[in-house]
């Protein structure tokens, strides 16, 4: 055997360990990317389950929420307790963040505005709060008044 033919062998060697390789690593990738396209839907599934549970558990609180001798007659209190609690938050939050609720469809924008971002439905201002601005106006230019003399 020449040197060229062994060439040729250690050529064809080196070529068939590089498709082994190569066979390797693409049989890899297409695993690695099955895995992760089943791993998705398994969080996609498990995250419907809990949807699931979640609503099952609103309906039987439903169900349960106005029976006083019911056994979870403690949870269901508590459960109203912490939501008067969550929307007092949720209001003060609305104060503190200058917004109010849309009358139409529920979604909280400027008191500013005139109309809403999401349904378009113009704004309403109750009288008193109107009123209660121009006050508020006029308290604050007469505060400056008195101010400006003290100055002097």
């Amino acid at each position: 055997m020449g040197f060229v033919d062994s060439v040729k062998d250690l050529a064809g060697k080196f070529g068939e360990s590089v498709e082994r390789g190569a066979k390797t690593v693409s049989n890899s990738s297409k695993k690695f990317a099955e895995k992760t396209k089943m791993k998705r839907e398994i969080a996609r599934v498990q995250s419907d389950i809990n949807t699931d549970y979640i609503e099952l558990g609103k309906v039987m609180f439903e169900k349960i929420c106005d029976d006083p001798e019911s056994d979870y007659a403690s949870i269901v209190a508590d459960i109203k307790d912490k939501s008067e609690n969550l929307e007092e938050l949720k209001r003060l939050l609305m104060t503190l963040e200058d917004k109010i609720t849309c009358v139409n469809c529920g979604a909280h924008i400027r008191k500013d505005q005139i109309y809403c971002d999401k349904c378009g439905t113009k704004v309403e201002r109750p009288e008193s709060e109107s009123a209660a601005e121009v006050v508020e106006a006029e308290v604050v230019s007469e505060e400056a008044v008195f101010s400006s003399d003290e100055a002097e």
